[in-house]
């Protein structure tokens, strides 16, 4: 219903700064794990409730690593440890340096299990996904290309490493940190690129389907987020480069043919905004919870939103171009606004349910 639970501000952890959160995620016996880039690349263990218990370097063992490639994702295990993933450079310094996917494992009393690298062709390496099963498997996107690594206990694997311009649709693509992806229980994964929609691979990495959608007449859709749901949906969100706005969005398929189930435009009509870009999507019970920023005219501020749909609303008619004149800077509060499905949405086109925003 929108509560706030409970809030917690680290600026510090035994005295080391943690100024810049990449990444979450809930472990085993319920702690967390925040991966962040404050004074040095760290991991920062928490109790449920927010409280920290200890930090920790990321890469502990190596000290030849020059450069870093934001953002960093990590993952819980069942016994309440870590292993955190990102793209790296190791060499002799800055101009000559091997570009990597690296990977360290912590056990839950912050102890360290292993550490492991894998070399990657292109310089810039955004690691958009880390997943546990019988071994550890960090995707990735260097440069134009969608790749899999996975770390088994005895050795190091390629399991994918696919050209994302192909069978693009025609459409240009936009990589690095507006590529999402989610491992599916087969091996395979769904990626969100370029255009309102995604691509599904099977476990050889060949395309399933491909699906991408025109929601409105633009410059570009750029994805950036996916999340596999209940009902065997997946949902990708993203946002409309459209002049000066930047209307978000959120397309839901069937996740055996991509098939589209349901369209959403977030732009708020009865506040006034003028754009609700989208940035992530995770699933609920009924559908998928969206957050992301939104903004009225230029020069004001910025403010957090965040939504809950239910799959089968389709708000596809709401599908009207918004106005020209957008570039909000600053600070805001936050609001949330949540649709259910058996309610009506008025005539001004915002929708029923609950909304609001605190400041």
């Amino acid at each position: 219903d929108g509560t706030k639970l409970w809030e917690r501000k680290i600026g510090q952890v035994d005295g080391v700064a943690t100024e810049v959160p990449w990444d979450i995620a809930e472990a085993g016996d319920g702690s967390l794990y925040v991966a962040t880039d404050g004074g040095g690349w760290n991991v920062v263990k928490t109790t449920p409730e927010g409280e920290p218990v200890w930090i920790r370097e990321w890469l502990p063992e190596w000290d030849d690593v020059v450069d870093y490639d934001p953002p960093l994702q990590i993952c819980g295990t069942v016994n309440g440890g870590c292993v955190v993933a990102g793209g790296i450079g190791r060499g002799p310094d800055d101009d000559n340096y091997d570009s990597m996917v690296a990977a360290t494992r912590f056990g839950p009393d912050a102890g360290l299990i292993w550490q492991r690298a894998a070399a990657v062709e292109p310089t810039d390496v955004q690691v958009i996904d880390v997943t546990i099963d019988d071994a550890v498997c960090v995707a990735s996107n260097p440069g134009d290309y969608f790749r899999v690594d996975r770390f088994a206990p005895d050795s190091n694997i390629i399991q994918m490493d696919i050209n994302l311009l192909e069978d693009n649709q025609g459409l240009e693509y936009y990589g690095g940190i507006y590529t999402d992806a989610v491992r599916l229980s087969d091996g395979g994964y769904v990626v969100s690129v370029s255009g309102a929609g995604g691509k599904r691979f099977d476990s050889e990495g060949n395309i399933v389907w491909n699906t991408i959608i025109d929601i409105v007449d633009s410059i570009y859709h750029r994805g950036k987020s996916v999340a596999l749901g209940g009902k065997g949906y997946v949902a990708t969100v993203g946002k409309i480069k459209r002049k000066a706005t930047r209307p978000g969005w959120m397309v839901v398929m069937d996740i055996d043919d991509g098939r589209v189930e349901s369209v959403h435009h977030f732009r708020d009509v009865d506040d006034g905004d003028k754009y609700r870009k989208a940035q992530q999507v995770v699933p609920t019970e009924d559908g998928f919870a969206v957050s992301g920023l939104q903004g009225r005219d230029r020069g004001t501020s910025t403010s957090l939103w965040v939504g809950g749909v239910s799959v089968e609303q389709d708000n596809t008619p709401d599908l009207v171009p918004t106005l020209a004149g957008l570039g909000a800077v600053g600070a805001g509060g936050w609001a949330v606004k949540k649709w259910r499905s058996d309610d009506e949405a008025e005539d001004d086109g915002s929708s029923s349910g609950w909304h609001d925003r605190i400041s």
